[in-house]
C-alpha cells in the first residue's frame, strides 16, 4: 500500500514540475514563459508611452516659451508691462511696478532661463523629473495669482476665465505625473523603445527565415 501511495505521489510531483528535456526547458514551456513575460511588459510600455508623451508636451511648452521670452525680452519687452496689473494681491502689483517693470529685460531673460531649466528637468529622470514637475506646478500657481494681463474686474467670473483658468488647468493636468516613476529620461525612454523594436524585428526575421 505504501508503495502505491509513493508511486502516486511521484506521479503528481512530475506533473506539477516544469517539463524539461535534460537541463533545457521544452519549447512549449519556453513559449508560455515568453507570453507570460510579455503581457505585463506590454501593459507597462503603454503606460510609459502615455506618461512620457504628457511630459514631453509640458516640457516643450517651457522650452519653446523660453525662446519666446528671449526674443521678446530683447526686442519688445513692453508686452510684459500689463501682467502686473491683473494680480489679485496688492503687494504683487506693487512689486511688479517698482521692481520688475524697471528691469524688465533682466527679468524676461531670467524667466527664459527658468523655463529652459524646468523643461530640461521634466525630461530628465528620477528625482530631477519630479523637481521639474513640482517647479512647473508652483510656477503655474504663481501665474494664477498674477493673471495673464486681461483687464477685468478683480475676482469676477470673466477675470477668472481669462486670467486664471488656463494656468489652473495647466497645473492640475500635471498632477497625475507625480504618481509615475520616471526611471529613464525621455531620451533614454526613446532609445529603449527603439532598441526593443529593433530586437523584436530581428527575432521575427529570424523566425521567418526558419531559424
Amino acid at each position: 500500500m505504501q508503495g502505491i501511495q509513493s508511486t502516486h505521489r511521484q506521479s503528481a510531483e512530475e506533473k506539477a514540475a516544469p517539463r524539461v528535456a535534460g537541463n533545457r526547458v521544452t519549447s512549449g514551456d519556453a513559449t508560455q514563459l515568453a507570453v507570460d513575460r510579455q503581457k505585463p511588459e506590454h501593459k507597462q510600455r503603454i503606460a510609459g508611452a502615455w506618461s512620457n508623451a504628457a511630459r514631453l508636451f509640458f516640457a516643450l511648452w517651457y522650452l519653446l516659451g523660453s525662446l519666446s521670452h528671449v526674443w521678446y525680452g530683447i526686442t519688445n519687452n513692453h508686452i510684459y508691462e500689463i501682467f502686473g496689473r491683473t494680480s489679485i494681491f496688492e503687494v504683487s502689483r506693487h512689486l511688479w511696478a517698482s521692481v520688475v517693470r524697471p528691469h524688465i529685460t533682466f527679468f524676461a531673460l531670467l524667466l527664459a532661463a527658468f523655463e529652459m531649466t524646468t523643461g530640461i528637468l521634466i525630461l530628465s529622470k528620477g528625482r530631477f523629473a519630479r523637481i521639474g514637475l513640482a517647479t512647473s506646478v508652483i510656477f503655474n500657481l504663481f501665474l494664477v495669482q498674477l493673471g495673464l494681463g486681461f483687464t477685468e474686474v478683480p475676482w469676477s467670473g470673466r477675470d477668472f476665465l481669462l486670467n486664471r483658468l488656463s494656468c489652473s488647468l495647466f497645473a492640475i493636468l500635471q498632477l497625475p505625473l507625480f504618481w509615475v516613476s520616471f526611471d529613464l529620461s525621455f531620451s533614454g525612454f526613446i532609445r529603449t523603445r527603439l532598441c526593443s523594436r529593433s530586437a523584436q524585428s530581428r527575432v521575427t526575421d529570424f523566425s521567418r527565415s526558419g531559424g
